[in-house]
């Protein structure tokens, strides 16, 4: 079996879906955010050192993911671990509008920006959150919609990491719509559950039940602006359906997330929250997927 993360001398792209659960339910598991950050961190780290690269779709805020990422990558001498060609750092419309030259200058030497259009008809630009109004608040979410798709079809697999279930910008939480279109692409799926959030509610839709997270009444209940949001896109035609979606996950179940990891392995990654125990299961699917696709 292969060594590194190459497929037919190509790096391997995983994509990596994280954010922080709420602080609740990290507290409940022993755990807080600076937990589901360092198992991001090792998790890329050991991507990158395995000859893997990562990608990612991040919002460029100040002490984000995106500038974990970053600073992890200018950690390292190049030689060591990776250059920007192995980063990739995916950008929905209207981000990637705010960057100046100079910040453009400084990304270049960790990452490779991949700045994906506005859907068509979009506006020229969106002003701050605030004050969007509802057909806004939909371009927005559109775009984020699109910048996943977009960098799914990239993939050779996806990892997920804890995840806010609600609060989000666009109408399903991000981590979960990861997940779903990873699927619904057959793209290899590793869910971390032991971290909470999106991890766990995945976890549990995949096992046949309908957490109250993936229904749209509990996002109208825990999501600022929801309510005008789904009208929005209700009229427009392009609401997601819930049960659709739970529908996808519990046909998939475990021996759809085609990752190169037993029952029991899967079940293992679903329950603990060890980083090392996460990462070396990661590994290992990764290594099986990687030698599968190679001649």
């Amino acid at each position: 079996m292969t060594e590194t993360l190459t497929d037919s001398g190509h790096h391997l792209v995983v994509g990596v879906s994280v954010s922080e659960p709420a602080a609740d339910e990290l507290v409940e598991l022993g755990l807080s955010d600076l937990h589901v950050r360092h198992a991001f961190i090792e998790i890329v780290r050991h991507v990158l050192a395995l000859d893997g690269s990562i990608a990612y779709g991040g919002d460029l805020r100040a002490a984000g993911y995106t500038e974990s990422l970053f600073d992890l990558v200018r950690a390292y001498n190049p030689r060591d671990l990776a250059g920007p060609e192995r980063v990739t750092a995916y950008l929905a419309w209207p981000i990637g509008l705010a960057l100046t030259p100079a910040q453009r200058a400084d990304l270049a030497n960790v990452a490779t920006l991949e700045e994906v259009p506005p859907p068509d008809g979009a506006p020229s630009t969106l002003p701050p959150i605030p004050e969007r109004n509802a057909d806004e608040l939909l371009w927005n979410s559109l775009s984020l919609t699109k910048m996943r798709q977009h960098m799914t079809a990239a993939l050779a697999a996806r990892v997920v990491l804890g995840g806010r279930v609600s609060g989000q910008q666009g109408l399903l939480p991000g981590v979960i719509e990861e997940a779903a279109l990873a699927i619904g692409a057959e793209k290899p799926l590793y869910v971390a559950g032991g971290f909470g959030g999106c991890g766990r509610v995945l976890v549990a839709a995949l096992k046949g039940a309908t957490p109250e997270e993936l229904t749209i009444e509990y996002q109208l209940d825990h999501t600022p602006r929801y309510r005008e949001l789904h009208d929005q896109a209700v009229s427009a035609g392009v609401a997601p359906s819930f049960d659709a979606l739970g529908q996808l996950l519990h046909n998939a179940g475990i021996e759809g997330l085609n990752n190169g990891l037993s029952q029991a392995e899967n079940e293992r990654l679903f329950d603990t929250d060890d980083v090392d125990e996460v990462v070396a299961l990661l590994l290992r699917g990764l290594r099986q997927v990687a030698s599968i696709r190679s001649p």
